[in-house]
């Protein structure tokens, strides 16, 4: 066969594309967010037991869990047994065979007694013994009223309680006729089952996550670290009846090679020691250490929003509100915002046209005959806002079993809502190929990112795209949000960036979930490390954008009781911090959830608003007006750099558009005692305007003061973020 140069140009160029699309794909790392555990390659022992490998597997639900000490695994171990510690006492016979740790061998006294004295008084918990006779034999403890051990209790190993006995001096055993004798065992300490990581090398240790639930018998379980597993400190204690995955910081860290947990088991037979999983780390823990910040490309008033729904919580279209209400109220805060735009409100089954053309024209959707999102998205524009719709759908409301040809439906849809979303109206500026859909098909989701994220672009290039909210640190996390099961390289070729929802939760030493500043190492926050990671390793360094953060707080008559809820001042300074924390680390946009209180009970996310709820006249709460006042100060302005970032102070700098900087805001990462100030010492040359707490009214009194030096700010402190504006 004869090939013209043309023939063998377009073969070239197709072997070329094969091998670029093979090599892209061969390189994706679907675990480019991980920070590995220290312990991921530790060799570990344990005391007894089996099942070793599930301490380390990733998995929650698997376990090893030990032998039991009691009744009789004891009597073997040096470490609980007094009678393998044979310089703590002394025999009046030769009875080696009755104190071996076997209860097979055997001693036979043929008459009289057999004397056992210790060295000095012991505190034994319990006496065991086993012994084959044809008589009584007596026990007596320091010369108490004797117990017997009759002959037909032959062959069991008998359990005497010595704990209420203070010191044991003496025990004798005595019968008119010879008997044998195969064990004699004392538990001299509380019976202990231990686990023991050897790391291989010395590391820094700052960071434990575990979860050890035991339930009730085990009294305590303690964490030792050791360079040379000779000597141990201990770094911390665990609660054996808590259930979580239970992050732990370790501060100091510690420089150890050996880590060692120590289960303390009440006196109890057949009582064992469990561990579901353990993994440890530097300080920074699973989220690794921060990236060095860059400076902002958008100014704050393009990076912050806030989320909200139709209507603004009226339901009524928002034209009916006045320019207090709604949009009207809330672009003080914001100019982003984020509706939760359900899919079963455009469509019944994934086949339909929206018929979005119609509803233009006042008939609604296909589903919905009264609807018109594009009034109400025209308003919220006119208000002032750039529009994200994340396009919901989960299995309460649009089952994963409706979907058939799945990336083709989904495709269709796409090119419906850009056409016109985008490409006819420019309502809407940002969409998600969904919300929290984490119980869907993967599969299912895969195609519907693949298909609609390719009918998006399809009718409009200016829509930015992103996929539903996942997280890049953890295989496991209950929430089954794994970014590789959501995001792959065959579906990702149209997105825009990476998405993720993030709050400042973590769980204390009982299991309980609490709220934390968010400047903890435990916060949520800093896992935007992991997903930039990812993206800088499979995406050509796509953005992260945090759709959701927030704080639960009581406020505007709404109460708070649930178990992360904070108070009002908290929610309003540690929601500003996070903020500002989100925009240094260099996410593109980050929305606070939610816009107000939810008018129902109080439980989680339901009282994350900026005002209180609609039954309670949604009413500003501390953290709008914190948020008004930042959008006020710093709205036109662009995060430059870090000034400092530690456990004493955070201060970053903010520029204009020209690089000149305009603003410092600074605080002190505060977990309580928030209005407490103390002098900090900032590296600073530019002169200073005016200082202006984030915080005011409510029984907040600003006592900022601060003192000029040469080429450095001497200024007071609290938890409450001040603006520093720098005079032109």
């Amino acid at each position: 066969m004869i090939f013209d140069k043309f023939s063998f140009m377009r073969i070239s160029l197709l072997v070329i594309s094969i091998f670029f699309f093979q090599s892209s794909f061969s390189q994706w790392n679907p675990d480019a967010g991980i920070i590995k555990p220290i312990t991921t390659n530790a060799i570990i022992s344990v005391s007894s037991g089996t099942n070793i490998d599930a301490i380390n597997d990733g998995n929650l639900q698997t376990y090893w869990e030990s032998a039991n000490p009691l009744p009789s695994n004891y009597i073997q171990r040096n470490d609980l047994n007094i009678f393998l510690h044979k310089s703590k006492f002394s025999l009046n016979t030769d009875a080696i065979n009755a104190i071996d740790g076997n209860t097979d061998s055997k001693y036979v006294v043929k008459e009289g007694s057999l004397k056992i004295k210790f060295n000095r008084p012991e505190h034994i918990f319990l006496f065991s013994i086993k012994i084959n006779t044809t008589d009584t034999v007596w026990i007596t403890i320091n010369q108490e009223r004797p117990i017997n051990y009759l002959p037909s209790e032959n062959y069991s190993l008998k359990e005497i309680d010595l704990s209420n006995v203070e010191d044991v001096k003496l025990i004798v055993l005595f019968s008119n006729q010879p008997f044998e004798i195969f064990e004699i065992a004392g538990l001299f300490e509380m019976p202990t089952e231990e686990v023991i990581f050897d790391l291989g090398s010395n590391q820094n240790i700052g960071w434990i996550s575990s979860r050890h639930f035991n339930g009730n018998g085990v009294e305590s379980i303690s964490v030792f670290t050791s360079d040379n597993r000779n000597d141990w400190q201990k770094v911390a204690s665990l609660n054996p009846l808590a259930t979580a995955f239970i992050p732990q910081l370790i501060s100091p860290e510690v420089d150890a090679r050996y880590i060692k947990l120590i289960y303390e088991l009440e006196p109890r037979s057949y009582q064992k020691a469990k561990l579901q999983e353990f993994k440890a780390y530097d300080r920074y823990g699973p989220y690794g250490k921060p990236k060095p910040a860059k400076s902002a490309t958008k100014t704050y008033s393009q990076s912050f929003g806030i989320n909200t729904v139709w209507g603004w919580g009226y339901y009524v279209y928002s034209d009916l509100l006045t320019k207090e209400q709604g949009p009207g109220l809330f672009n003080k805060v914001a100019k982003l915002v984020r509706n939760y735009h359900s899919i079963n409100w455009d469509i019944n089954k994934p086949t339909d046209n929206p018929g979005y053309e119609n509803m233009q024209n006042g008939n609604g959707t296909i589903s919905k005959e009264w609807l018109n999102w594009g009034k109400e998205y025209n308003i919220w524009k006119t208000a002032g806002f750039d529009i994200d719709a994340c396009i919901m759908f989960n299995n309460d409301n649009f089952s994963d079993s409706l979907w058939s040809d799945t990336e083709n439906e989904a495709l269709e849809y796409g090119r419906y809502f850009a056409e016109y979303f985008s490409k006819n109206t420019s309502l809407v500026s940002l969409v998600e190929v969904g919300n929290e859909p984490w119980e869907y098909s993967k599969p299912v989701y895969r195609n519907i990112l693949s298909g609609m994220s390719k009918g998006l672009k399809l009718n409009s290039k200016n829509l930015v795209v992103l996929p539903c909210a996942t997280q890049a640190y953890s295989v496991s996390l209950e929430y089954d949000n794994y970014i590789s099961e959501f995001v792959n390289s065959r579906n990702s070729k149209h997105v825009d960036g990476l998405n993720t929802h993030l709050y400042s939760y973590t769980f204390n030493y009982n299991g309980d979930r609490i709220a934390v500043n968010p400047e903890d190492l435990r916060s949520e926050v800093w896992s935007v490390n992991n997903l930039s990671t990812f993206s800088k390793s499979n995406l050509n360094d796509l953005p992260v954008y945090v759709t959701e953060f927030g704080y639960d707080s009581e406020g505007g008559g709404d109460d708070c009781i649930h178990d992360v809820c904070i108070n009002e001042f908290e929610q309003a300074i540690y929601g500003t911090r996070m903020a500002l924390i989100l925009y240094r680390l260099g996410t593109e946009q980050f929305y606070w959830y939610y816009f107000a209180n939810v008018d129902y009970i109080s439980m989680l996310h339901n009282r994350a608003g900026l005002t209180s709820s609609y039954s309670k006249g949604f009413q500003k709460k501390q953290s709008f007006k914190s948020f008004e006042l930042l959008q006020k100060l710093l709205g036109d302005y662009y995060f430059h750099h870090i000034i400092m970032e530690n456990n004493d102070v955070y201060a970053y700098a903010f520029s204009d558009a020209s690089g000149k900087i305009k603003r410092v805001i600074a605080w002190r990462p505060t977990s309580n005692d928030h209005n407490k100030q103390l002098w900090m010492t900032l590296p600073f040359s530019e002169v200073i305007d005016e200082v202006i707490p984030l915080v005011s009214g409510d029984g907040y009194k600003d006592n900022t003061s601060y003192v000029r030096g040469v080429n450095e700010l001497k200024i007071s402190l609290s938890g409450v973020p001040v603006v520093i504006k720098i005079k032109d």
